[in-house]
């Protein structure tokens, strides 16, 4: 039996891509784990039941921001019971207000909201601007600050604001958050 691994076999072309399918996915891991390498980065641990009356969350660590970098708050739901919203074909789910907020088992419309409270007293609301798959198989609302076009990365946090205390959730419709996740999700640092 003859084994041909020469340059115009099958198996030679698939091998002469073999260099450049490790580099990229040694990139997209690198950059993976930069996105888990800032000191801001904080898991508040759950499980948060938000319901439609507002809830203070006082934070044992305060959450700090990264003025280099794009920050937000990641509502982490279990995949296998919630779905976002933009997969349905219907007018809701076009709609930019609730584009990226949830659909449960049931297909109703799960829209979390949340307002962060910084150290000095400021509130500032924070509405849904993505929708993530973990790698744990999560399934994360965004919230961010919202900029003038979706595709646009969230603007910064006003200045003067360096922590953040607490936070106040509701939804219309209540669920399970399994924990909260505070992220640098862009920062000059980052590979793109």
């Amino acid at each position: 039996m003859r084994f041909d691994v020469s340059a115009n076999s099958r198996w030679g072309r698939e091998m002469r891509l073999l260099p450049l399918i490790t580099l990229a996915i040694g990139l997209n891991i690198q950059g993976c784990e930069a996105q888990n390498d800032f000191q801001e980065n904080q898991k508040i641990p759950g499980p948060i039941t938000i319901g439609p009356q507002w809830q203070v969350l006082e934070l044992d660590e305060p959450l700090k921001i990264n003025r280099e970098g794009v920050q937000g708050l990641h509502i982490v739901v279990d995949s296998d019971e919630f779905s976002s919203n933009f997969n349905y074909g219907d007018d809701l789910s076009n709609d930019p207000d609730h584009y990226f907020d949830l659909r449960n088992e049931s297909g109703e419309l799960v829209a979390p909201e949340v307002v962060v409270v910084a150290q000095d007293g400021t509130e500032i609301e924070l509405t849904p601007i993505s929708n993530i798959g973990l790698y744990e198989g999560g399934l994360t609302v965004g919230m961010g600050m919202r900029a003038e076009d979706i595709r646009l990365p969230s603007p910064p946090f006003p200045e003067g604001v360096e922590r953040l205390t607490s936070l106040r959730v509701k939804s219309n419709v209540p669920f399970t958050a399994e924990y909260l996740w505070w992220l640098v999700e862009h920062h000059p640092d980052m590979l793109h």
